[in-house]
């Protein structure tokens, strides 16, 4: 791991990267700030939240719904989030290999927070709407989590965008693509 971190070093030591992190460092700030101020999250919560994301991205995905598009996601999640019978969403799900349900333990390995942490925290979610419980789909999408998509998520990607193209702008980017290890 030490030589992977040092071939990486050598490679971005020519290049402008004082921009580039300076940029990023930016973004990052933001977004913390705006998962604070507008979410009102403490980021290990946040990181929870988007573990549960992530685990209704790759389910949607197995399932082939056709969720490709921003306006496809919006509907599916909307099927799911609204959905107090969530017995339709549960087939889709239960038509696919492995299926597998999101529990505490699952998001302790993605996350590395201590168990008891995430049981907290999860419950403050689930109390808040963000997050909801099946047992027989386990940890999901709460109602909440509709207004987070449609408010949050348009402009992290708009702040992303803006990212990239200073990147592009500076030559910053097509280094970074040109990494190779």
């Amino acid at each position: 791991m030490e030589d992977r971190i040092n071939l990486l070093r050598q490679k971005i030591s020519s290049k402008p990267f004082a921009v580039g992190m300076y940029r990023f460092t930016m973004f990052m700030i933001s977004y913390y700030s705006r998962v604070r101020e507008k979410l009102k999250l403490d980021y290990d919560s946040f990181m929870i939240v988007q573990t549960v994301v992530s685990h209704s991205l790759y389910q949607l995905k197995k399932t082939k719904v056709g969720a490709n598009s921003y306006q496809e996601l919006e509907k599916e999640w909307g099927e799911i989030i609204n959905k107090n019978d969530i017995s339709n969403i549960v087939e889709k799900l239960s038509n696919t290999k492995n299926n597998l349900k999101l529990t505490l333990s699952s998001i302790c390995l993605v996350t590395t927070l201590p168990k008891e942490t995430v049981r907290r925290k999860v419950n403050e979610l689930i109390k808040k709407n963000l997050l909801k419980t099946s047992k027989k789909e386990g940890i999901l999408l709460g109602s909440a989590y509709k207004k987070v998509f449609q408010e949050f998520v348009p402009l992290t990607t708009h702040e992303v965008s803006k990212l990239l193209k200073n990147w592009e702008k500076t030559g910053i980017l097509e280094s970074i693509l040109k990494l190779k290890m």
